[in-house]
């Protein structure tokens, strides 16, 4: 006899939200390329570390770079030494690894936005001679191994246990480690995909908007859900509403713009600030 389905499951494929934000240069064009670069990935770091709070615990964090072009900023065919850069504590996963290959592994006590900066500024000051018209730049920033926070736990507690059904795996009632910190209750993987996943990339292709042209780049963020906790309609979409409002607030919005607002996001904190 087949299981009972669950209420709450494992998507077959992520649930996507993706945001971005321009950096208008103005009189900063004149630094050093690769201190823009740090400019540009701090404020990534910043975003992730708002989006995370109170919702996701990374359990690593990736960083990747790359040479660039100094009069167009287009990625350069070869990738400079000691590309991928990999961040991990005493709690990461036994079994964690990097996306990529060759990772250079940086060990931490925690994972937290002061550590990523860290990180960041580690994987930007590590030297390494580019070639002429050719600067250092950050390529991604990863999270790929987390813990979220679980919604109204006496609702999907059944007891003390939680179990959910995997769709990708075809698999009912999937028991789910969980993890109880200051009160609250966080869940990790138990088959494939983790809660959630995040990506920031640098150097995206333009923007959708109509004002695209008066910036000098753009930043993307995607954000991966994972499980339908925080996705469908409910407490934990609220938990997850909340962070995007915060990272909003920083200057970024939605990649795509949304119907009815021609040149922006129509929220007035939700756009891109310039750089002096």
């Amino acid at each position: 006899m087949r299981p009972e389905l669950t209420e709450d499951y494992i998507f077959k494929d992520s649930k996507a939200i993706v945001l971005e934000r321009g950096f208008q240069w103005g009189s900063a064009s004149g630094r050093n390329p690769v201190e823009r670069e740090g400019i540009t990935a701090h404020c990534a770091v910043r975003a992730l570390a708002s989006l995370c709070e109170g919702l996701i615990r990374p359990m690593t964090f990736g960083v990747t770079r790359q040479w660039v072009d100094d009069e167009y900023d287009w990625p350069a065919d070869d990738r400079p030494p000691r590309w991928n850069w990999f961040v991990t504590t005493p709690q990461s996963p036994p079994d964690a690894r990097s996306t990529y290959v060759d990772a250079q592994v940086i060990e931490t006590a925690t994972l937290d936005e002061e550590s990523m900066h860290s990180a960041v500024d580690r994987v930007l000051d590590d030297p390494c001679a580019a070639s002429e018209g050719d600067h250092l730049a950050w390529d991604e920033l990863l999270i790929d191994h987390t813990w979220a926070r679980l919604p109204e736990p006496d609702r999907h507690l059944e007891k003390g246990e939680l179990r959910i059904d995997d769709y990708d795996n075809r698999l009912h009632r999937v028991p789910i480690p969980l993890e109880r910190m200051n009160g609250r209750i966080w869940a990790t993987k138990a088959t494939v995909y983790y809660p959630f996943q995040l990506r920031v990339t640098n150097k995206s292709c333009g923007s959708q908007y109509p004002d695209a042209r008066e910036y000098d780049e753009f930043i993307e963020m995607t954000i991966s859900v994972n499980w339908s906790f925080w996705w469908n309609p409910g407490a934990g979409r609220a938990m997850l509403d909340q962070a995007l409002h915060r990272v909003l607030r920083q200057g970024w919005r939605p990649a795509c713009p949304p119907p009815g607002t021609p040149g922006g996001s129509g929220n007035d904190e939700a756009g891109s600030d310039a750089v002096t």
